[in-house]
């Protein structure tokens, strides 16, 4: 439909009013005023900046605001309150990754936002409920928003390249201006609304590239249809082993299957009794529509594979969630099959239609505290601690910080609380896994938690300043920490000067590292050993040996060589033998 000037000046006021509004957010971040060091509030407004906006860009028309106003602003509330719950995940500040938080912000409020639009303007426009009506739409708003987007960038290029001709010739104003925040929020905004209205105008250019992808897509269906029949021809005969060897065996199933699905609606999306193969080639897509439920079995089967051996995380929910999408989707086109046979178009509207509200229903609860994935797989994670499948210390503490936000940081205080007395070591694994991934300075494992994490076998005082140096050394390598079993302190005389040196052995999970501490005239001093000889017993772990008490100085047993001023060292394990032969 053609817009009227009203909708076309109402739009430009939308676009600079979300320009305007993104540029405060941003100003609030680089200024740190309010909402800055609240990620809740901040991830509400940008949830609300975008979604609102956007769906008023794309669906305004004349005579139909108020209408529209209705269904758009209480999503907008909505998404807001969502938005506002996974920032408040982000706290406390600093304590959490944000990037697996945005990313499913934008995720999942992306796609909820789409597929509310599509609906909301098909309620609007009063017609009745109709894949083929609703995917006109997705693919409208899809394009639309794709072109504007390009169009805004073609917008900067050109603001940059003016800007860049004119400091060229020492003219700086203009590039001065346009590189300002307080600029290019809004001019980039209005060029993207302006974009907006003129695609908009051009719905029947939209409409156009819809049907040549539509025909591109019936040619690749074909072929998708016969690569997926070949694959589940040879299955028999390689077994499913192979398949989960590679790790991505759930995933690229699914693949296959979400993209089966994806070509079947793009090339079928039109009136049932049109069809748009031959018959034959119709019952061949048939076929492979009437498969797509053993594909859903086998990622069913790989999924329940790894969450039996891993526990639950929050790719294996989503996984799962992927996976219920696509299977009911499935069934549904099977259903159809069954009971309509040639005819089995006529159900594929009345599926898709439902299934389209499921998708936006879960992407939404997915946003909201009825189904969190980080807490779902926290409590797996922790529960399968309880039931002793692994220990305490085996858990990836480094994906609890990385992964779950603030459910993950409030389990690591509740760890951290309760072992800080009966395993200081496992604390200092903790704390090394959290801070080695942040990007502060000042981010360091504590100096308590480090020298309750030493375990000695004497009681003597440590000699003055040795515990600083100690803490400064474990500052700037907190990657020792990570995977830490075991923090051992011995002093050792290893100069037979009469001092005594002190060994640091720090037992990882698959390395043990031995440092040496040596006391100087301007303070401690610090040295690696490494093991030149490898005929100790390989049944005694090094722990062990140092609780024993079977540490000794054993003298080389070659000299250094000197000469002039160089000093040469040999190294036993060089020795070959010489014996005339090859």
């Amino acid at each position: 439909m053609p817009l009227s000037s009203l909708p076309k000046s109402l739009m430009l006021l939308i676009a600079l009013v979300q320009g305007l509004a993104l540029l405060l957010l941003h100003q609030a971040i680089a200024l740190e005023f309010w909402p800055q060091g609240r990620p809740h509030w901040l991830f509400g407004f940008y949830a609300l900046a975008f979604v609102c906006p956007t769906m008023l860009l794309l669906s305004l028309e004349q005579g139909r605001v108020m209408q529209l106003l209705r269904w758009i602003l209480p999503y907008g509330l909505l998404v807001t309150l969502l938005g506002f719950y996974l920032g408040w995940q982000a706290n406390p500040l600093g304590e959490t990754r944000l990037e697996g938080l945005l990313w499913a912000m934008v995720l999942t409020l992306g796609v909820a936002s789409f597929k509310a639009l599509i609906y909301i303007q098909q309620r609007v426009s009063g017609e009745a409920f109709t894949y083929s009506q609703l995917f006109r739409y997705s693919w409208r708003n899809f394009l639309t928003l794709m072109l504007s987007l390009f169009f805004a960038l073609c917008v900067w290029g050109l603001l940059m390249l003016w800007a860049g001709l004119f400091r060229a010739i020492k003219i700086n104003f203009f590039h001065d201006i346009f590189t300002e925040r307080w600029f290019y929020y809004p001019a980039l905004a209005l060029a993207q609304g302006f974009g907006v209205i003129i695609f908009r105008q051009q719905q029947g250019v939209i409409d156009t590239i819809t049907r040549i992808q539509q025909a591109l897509m019936k040619f690749l269906l074909i072929l998708l249809v016969f690569v997926s029949l070949l694959f589940l021809v040879t299955l028999p005969f390689t077994g499913l082993q192979p398949l989960w060897e590679t790790g991505r065996g759930s995933g690229l199933i699914l693949w296959m299957q979400a993209l089966m699905l994806f070509f079947v609606n793009a090339v079928y999306q039109d009136e049932p009794d049109q069809r748009p193969y031959p018959l034959w080639l119709h019952r061949f897509i048939s076929l492979g529509v009437a498969f797509l439920p053993v594909f859903s079995a086998i990622a069913f089967y790989g999924l329940s594979l790894r969450v039996g051996q891993y526990g639950w995380t929050v790719g294996r929910c989503w996984g799962f969630v992927i996976w219920g999408l696509l299977a009911l989707f499935s069934l549904g086109y099977l259903w159809g099959l069954l009971r309509l046979r040639d005819r089995w178009l006529e159900r594929l509207s009345w599926v898709n239609v439902r299934m389209g509200l499921v998708v936006m229903a879960i992407a939404l609860l997915s946003a909201s505290p009825l189904l969190d994935f980080r807490k779902i797989s926290l409590a797996s994670q922790l529960q399968r601690v309880e039931q002793g499948k692994i220990a305490i210390d085996e858990l990836d503490f480094r994906y609890f910080y990385r992964q779950l936000a603030r459910p993950g940081y409030l389990a690591l205080e509740r760890i951290k609380s309760e072992y800080a007395e009966s395993r200081p070591e496992l604390v200092l694994k903790i704390e090394a896994s959290d801070h080695i991934y942040r990007r502060y300075e000042n981010s360091a494992i504590e100096r308590e938690t480090f020298s309750r994490s030493l375990r000695r076998f004497d009681d003597q005082p440590l000699p003055q300043g040795l515990e600083e140096a100690l803490h400064l050394w474990a500052k700037d390598n907190q990657w020792r920490f990570m995977d830490n079993s075991g923090l051992y302190l011995q002093p050792v005389d290893l100069n037979a000067d009469g001092t005594d040196e002190y060994l640091l052995v720090t037992v990882g999970k698959h390395q043990t590292y031995l440092e040496l501490f040596v006391s100087g005239e301007k303070g401690w001093q610090q040295a690696s050993l490494h093991q030149v000889s490898y005929r100790d017993d390989p049944d005694t772990p090094l722990p062990k040996l140092l609780e024993a008490g079977a540490v000794e100085v054993v003298p080389p047993g070659w000299q250094r060589l000197k000469i002039g001023e160089r000093i040469y060292q040999l190294q036993e394990e060089s020795l070959r033998q010489i014996d005339g032969t090859r």
